[in-house]
């Protein structure tokens, strides 16, 4: 049975808050097209209470009457309603802080959400077409706190939950345990990448119930990072291949451009898209990847933009069939003679 699934692409609010990151105006524009050429369900689109500028590139985003809902994120305060209300975007989140440690930082009493979120709710649903809540620091909430404030949200009617893993400490089985207990609502899974479980939190999180994935593309964001966009769509397809609406041959150009603005390259071994990602060396499995491409690799490099399906590459661990394969594709006859002549060459020059 298909799950379906909604990815909300928050590269432009929390991607550009990673240090040192800013985007121009005109990168905005450029790449919420690109993510609504992939098939992004919704862009969100920035923080409004940030101040005009903001505020500016967001209008300006909503007049580009793009397929994904735009969206806004506002803290639960009426002024950053009122800036959000007036860019025009149809959605709006509003983050609490649940975990006693962020209230704490915050100076915020827990009674403070229970006075606070039905009027904010209520202002919300006055400007905007869809209104989700965020328990920012779920991960560090306790199962009762959590469902409390899950249940007054519900209470006031909103749209959707998300539940975020703000510092990213959970593991795939404490998400699939909390995810399975709340699943009976509409929930947004926001996963950051402290320890390195991001993506598959998120994937997690999608099987256990939850139907909305918050996702950066390269997983840019602060510290380490959020849920790779790209990593997560490509997990979603391998999972069920039911799932097709994402256009994922336009995956590649869009993580290269988002690199390209952000000044942060893409490392050489990141998933699915990473430089040596579908790039093989060592004899067996260059033999093996002739005979069937996907005998070690989990995706035809093409599928996720790349230039070609597989990338062989010669050196110290290739074998006689890496050199067949390479005589050939010049158009050469191979023989046992210029076969071994030219395998002992390639690892001479490699080491």
């Amino acid at each position: 049975m298909s799950r379906d699934i909604w990815l909300i692409d928050t590269t432009l609010r929390d991607g550009e808050q990673a240090p040192g990151v800013a985007f121009l105006a005109e990168d905005k524009v450029k790449l919420v097209h690109r993510l609504d050429d992939v098939g992004i369900d919704e862009i969100e689109a920035g923080t409004p209470a940030m101040g005009a500028d903001e505020q500016s590139v967001i209008r300006r985003i909503v007049k580009e009457k793009l397929n994904a809902r735009i969206s806004v994120w506002c803290r639960a305060l009426k002024t950053d309603l009122e800036a959000a209300a007036a860019t025009g975007a149809e959605a709006v989140h509003i983050a609490f802080p649940v975990s006693e440690i962020q209230l704490k930082a915050f100076n915020k009493p827990r009674q403070w959400l229970y006075e606070t979120l039905p009027s904010i709710v209520q202002q919300a649903k006055y400007h905007f077409k869809h209104v989700s809540v965020g328990a920012q620091d779920a991960g560090r909430a306790s199962q009762q706190h959590l469902n409390e404030f899950i249940n007054l949200a519900n209470r006031n009617d909103v749209e959707r939950i998300r539940i975020a893993d703000t510092v990213g400490i959970l593991t795939p089985l404490q998400t699939a345990s909390l995810i399975r207990k709340i699943k009976h609502i509409q929930i947004d899974f926001h996963a950051h990448n402290d320890f390195g479980m991001a993506t598959a939190n998120a994937i997690t999180a999608w099987q256990s119930g939850a139907k909305a994935l918050s996702v950066t593309v390269n997983g840019l964001g602060e510290r380490a990072g959020n849920a790779a966009l790209e990593e997560v769509i490509m997990a979603v397809y391998q999972q069920d291949n039911n799932i097709t609406k994402y256009q994922t041959a336009k995956l590649y150009d869009l993580c290269r451009y988002v690199a390209d603005i952000s000044g942060r390259p893409v490392p050489e071994m990141k998933p699915v898209i990473g430089q040596w990602v579908c790039s093989h060396e060592s004899g067996i499995h260059v033999r093996g990847t002739i005979e069937n491409m996907l005998s070690f690799q989990p995706f035809d490099g093409t599928l996720a933009g790349r230039a070609e399906s597989v990338d062989i590459q010669y050196g110290k661990h290739s074998g006689k069939a890496s050199v067949v394969n390479l005589i050939q594709k010049n158009g050469g006859e191979p023989t046992d003679e210029n076969v071994k002549y030219l395998l002992n060459n390639i690892k001479k020059k490699s080491m």
